[in-house]
């Protein structure tokens, strides 16, 4: 097991910076990233799911969505896949009640 270099709450900050960039991009792009699929269809590079011409955009937002996946397999082998998808629930949790429904969700 990797060493744990961060108590769960700087995880948790970690990984809450990396959805907030995510959620500000998929604002900027007009994604409803929410949505069933629309999330896989970025991850494939199918730039029709966003809603303007922001391709710098839609391509950062790609890359932090990989990011997250990445932190999230790091805090999984780290602490556990229990705390990851518990600390990843509480980030979602929040990140619903600062930007509402603008992803579509």
């Amino acid at each position: 097991m990797p060493a744990n270099r961060f108590l769960p709450e700087e995880w948790e900050c970690r990984l809450q910076e990396i959805d907030l960039e995510i959620a500000r991009h998929a604002v900027i792009c007009k994604i409803p990233l929410l949505q069933a699929g629309v999330v896989e269809r970025v991850l494939a590079d199918d730039a029709s799911v966003c809603g303007g011409g922001h391709e710098a955009a839609f391509k950062t937002l790609r890359g932090l969505l990989y990011m997250h996946y990445t932190e999230l397999l790091h805090i999984s082998e780290v602490l556990s896949p229990d705390a990851a998808q518990e600390i990843a629930h509480r980030v979602r949790l929040r990140l619903g009640q600062r930007i509402g429904n603008q992803l579509g969700g």
